[in-house]
């Protein structure tokens, strides 16, 4: 069965054109084993750095690799070697692209960590050996609330005292369904997923609440 891996970035411009990926979180997921975490920091070249981006990533308060670190990169999980492990970039690349080969993309937009990490992988000789097909958490929770409201399913349509709500009540789910442009947290509440429990705008929080998002549309793990 091929397996999934949660993906999210961290990036010093939302323009990939300009921006580099300075953090990478994958949470892979194969069939009857435990999810597996990943995290790494790669020193980034912030001459053409987006200052808005770096401030809401916290670079600068949460970055590993300073001025005077040895290595290009950093691996802040990573169960197949030791923690906090310096290294090269190249190496996290490659490491990288034997996690995600065959895998299944899931991200929250993760088109985006896509055309980042494809620049990355090049830059080192790899390439993205990803399924084509990527998951977009929210479209599917899109698609999904729209079919409930469809489907009158029991599980979005019952109200907290277990009663049937009719239309127009509170408790509804037609009266959140999402429109353009779609606020993710907002999807992800409607899903029963609280994206306060997860720490926003980091790789690995935003990757946990992605899993988070994915398992409680598909019924979990």
């Amino acid at each position: 069965m091929p397996h999934l891996v949660f993906l999210d970035t961290e990036t010093t411009s939302l323009d990939d054109t300009r921006g580099e990926v300075w953090e990478i979180a994958a949470i892979v997921r194969r069939d009857g084993h435990d999810d597996v975490e990943y995290l790494w920091q790669i020193r980034p070249n912030l001459s053409t750095a987006d200052p808005m981006s770096l401030r809401i990533s916290r670079y600068y308060e949460r970055r590993v690799l300073g001025i005077h670190a040895p290595g290009e990169a950093v691996a802040l999980i990573d169960p197949d070697e030791d923690s906090r492990r310096f290294t090269g970039a190249a190496a996290v690349a490659n490491k990288l692209a034997q996690l995600l080969e065959g895998a299944h993309v899931v991200g929250a937009v993760p088109d985006f960590d896509f055309r980042f990490l494809r620049r990355f992988l090049a830059r080192y000789g790899e390439c993205w050996t990803a399924h084509y097909h990527l998951i977009n958490v929210e479209a599917l929770a899109v698609g999904y609330l729209y079919g409930v409201v469809a489907g009158h399913h029991d599980y979005a349509t019952d109200g907290p005292d277990g009663t049937r709500q009719p239309e127009g009540s509170e408790f509804h789910p037609a009266n959140s369904l999402p429109s353009l442009p779609w606020k993710s947290l907002d999807l992800y509440r409607a899903v029963g997923v609280d994206p306060a429990r997860h720490e926003e705008h980091t790789a690995l929080g935003d990757a946990r609440l992605v899993r988070a998002v994915y398992d409680a549309i598909t019924g979990g793990a």
